[in-house]
């Protein structure tokens, strides 16, 4: 079943598509982080120089300088912090200045995409018939669809390294800050977050079964919990509660070791002591979960 899956990922034009909008968001994402902070240190001598630069609210000429240099130094891409951000699968950014959302609404749609072309295209019918133990057909896409993660991880980790590279080199008195060792750490969690992605995708396919629904829920999800992850740090005034623990915020701070909670501010409450191992086991537990529900409803709805 596993050979048979793959087979039809490879021979799908979907999950080409997504893995091409992957890579696009992360050469992005990387031009950005690399242009942010050329870009912030030509404002700051602007507004050293009197130009009249403001940022976002009017400031004082004081206070625009002070907040441009803290951003500068947040992003300098010689520390240590920058780099491991720049080689983060999910395009966190430094100090959390991208955005995760593309390559996690990719793995999300390509587990689901897997799940629901076979239904959309009646496909699962003979599927089941050749192979009546459904639990086997859906480990099959279980394994195809972490093969199709891995593979889009690996073309997201050349990236980042020439990302890497390109950063260092165009950087004045920068220097490589991170050894092997480190490089591929951030790399092997960053993996295991997009295969635990698209894990979840491919269970919420499984469950909803509608190709155009499924990718409604998906997107749902990628958009809405950011909106109710900063609606709830707000709320509670920095305090974060159960809302650390949403699958989208797990990924983030598995990935890039920082989560939604550290990027608002948050100094108390679950998220803000959440580490990275944690946050790992607890996308692990929500993939396991949706999925043995999935294998559930799989088992007995009929696929007629």
């Amino acid at each position: 079943m596993y050979r048979a899956e793959l087979l039809k990922l490879r021979t799908t034009r979907t999950p080409w598509v997504v893995a091409a909008v992957a890579a696009a968001g992360m050469v992005l994402a990387q031009v950005l982080t690399i242009v942010l902070p050329r870009t912030l240190r030509t404002l700051e001598a602007l507004s050293g120089s009197g130009a009249g630069v403001q940022v976002g609210v009017q400031m004082s000429p004081g206070d625009t300088s002070e907040l441009l240099s803290d951003l500068a130094a947040a992003t300098d891409l010689g520390s240590g912090t920058a780099q491991r951000a720049l080689l983060d699968l999910l395009g966190n950014g430094p100090a959390g200045s991208g955005s995760s959302g593309v390559t996690a609404l990719c793995m999300l749609l390509l587990g689901a995409l897997a799940a629901t072309t076979d239904f959309r295209t009646g496909g699962i019918v003979p599927t089941a018939l050749a192979v009546p133990d459904r639990l086997r057909v859906l480990a099959g896409k279980v394994g195809a669809t972490a093969t199709a993660a891995l593979a889009v991880g690996v073309v997201l980790a050349l990236v980042t390294a020439v990302g890497l590279v390109v950063a260092v080199a165009t950087t004045p008195g920068a220097s490589l800050a991170l050894g092997p060792g480190e490089a591929l750490g951030v790399w092997a969690r960053g993996l295991a977050v997009m295969v635990l992605l698209s894990w979840l995708g491919l269970a919420i396919g499984t469950l909803v079964r509608g190709q155009v629904a499924a990718i409604v829920v998906v997107v749902a999800l990628a958009l809405v919990e950011p909106m109710v992850q900063a609606a709830a740090l707000v709320l509670t005034g920095g305090a974060t509660t159960v809302t650390s623990w949403l699958p989208m915020t797990l990924g983030s701070l598995a990935s890039a070791g920082q989560g939604a909670a550290q990027l608002f501010g948050a100094t108390t409450g679950a998220g803000a002591g959440l580490g990275t191992a944690a946050a790992l086991g607890g996308l692990v537990a929500w993939a396991a979960a949706l999925l043995v529900a999935a294998g559930a409803v799989f088992r007995r709805r009929d696929l007629a």
